[in-house]
């Protein structure tokens, strides 16, 4: 928003920050949603990284500012077109903050409340240290106040460069990728020259990694459903916890064991992806449910 904001007032400027760090208020949740699994949405990236949710938190947090306003803790423009470009720079900050997470595996829920299910572009493996890491930079210009002398010396615009230079060559490398391996979901991970690929011929899942210098190397495969029929799936589909893993995970598939039914994410589980790192898998055992 910084950058974006070019020689915009540093208030307005500021409302656009606030509504990119708003989305990310969601791990205030998670201690919820990680002790109840019906509450799965409230985790982070969840429901505030979807577009209603980060309209709604733009609103909320627009009117919070006028509260603070109102009350004489804040002194800020009493102009109503002030107002009016605050939220919207509020509002755009949340929905950049939206779309840059929908570049990053394993997605976000961006039409929640209408469904659960995640989009992303997968051009990056998860959050990216590269893009965190400008951000925090930029962020501390502002609070010790030499975002101006920075601006005036044009490395502002340096860091915009470097920072979308980052994203097209990620999206390009992507765009290599899946051209190569058409009949393949190719998932990137924080090695830059290695990829993980997955193939799904309707009854098995079919894992496996590829290097730049190395090619396809490392398969596995995993039967969707292992000794279990539709029905048993069908019988878990409404259950808190399988919808809190399907929701966490990649992909997954389920096995029926001596003592009970396991359904877990083989990707995280087999230690290739490591984030999310919670709720990996789900074990019914004699009515006794377990989580991992």
């Amino acid at each position: 928003m910084i950058l974006l904001g070019g020689h915009m007032d540093i208030f307005l400027v500021c409302f656009g920050i606030i509504g990119t760090v708003l989305p990310d208020t969601d791990i205030l949740m998670q201690p919820f949603s990680d002790t109840d699994p019906r509450l799965y949405v409230f985790s982070h990236g969840g429901i505030t990284h979807s577009i209603a949710g980060s309209l709604l938190l733009s609103v909320t947090g627009f009117f919070t500012v006028c509260l603070l306003q109102l009350f004489g803790i804040l002194s800020l423009p009493a102009d109503p077109g002030f107002w009016t470009f605050g939220l919207g720079m509020m509002t755009c900050g949340a929905l950049l903050h939206v779309t840059l997470d929908y570049l990053a595996c394993p997605g976000i829920p961006l039409f929640y409340p209408f469904s659960d299910e995640k989009y992303t572009l997968g051009i990056f493996p998860g959050p990216s240290i590269f893009l965190s890491i400008v951000s925090i930079v930029f962020l501390v210009l502002i609070i010790t106040g030499l975002i101006t002398e920075f601006a005036d010396t044009g490395g502002i615009y340096t860091w915009g460069i470097i920072f979308f230079a980052v994203i097209a060559f990620a999206f390009v490398k992507k765009g290599l990728v899946a051209v190569r391996f058409r009949e393949n979901e190719a998932i990137p991970t924080f090695n830059p020259l290695h990829w993980i690929l997955i193939s799904d011929n309707g009854k098995e899942y079919t894992i496996s990694r590829y290097s730049l210098t190395r090619g396809v190397y490392g398969e596995s495969v995993y039967k969707k459903t292992d000794g279990l029929g539709e029905e048993d799936i069908k019988d878990l589909a409404d259950d808190p916890e399988m919808k809190r893993l399907r929701y966490y995970s990649y992909l997954v598939v389920y096995e029926q064991r001596p003592e009970g039914i396991r359904a877990y994410d083989p990707l995280r589980v087999s230690g290739l992806i490591f984030y999310p790192p919670k709720f990996r898998e789900y074990e019914i055992i004699e009515e006794h449910k377990q989580q991992g």
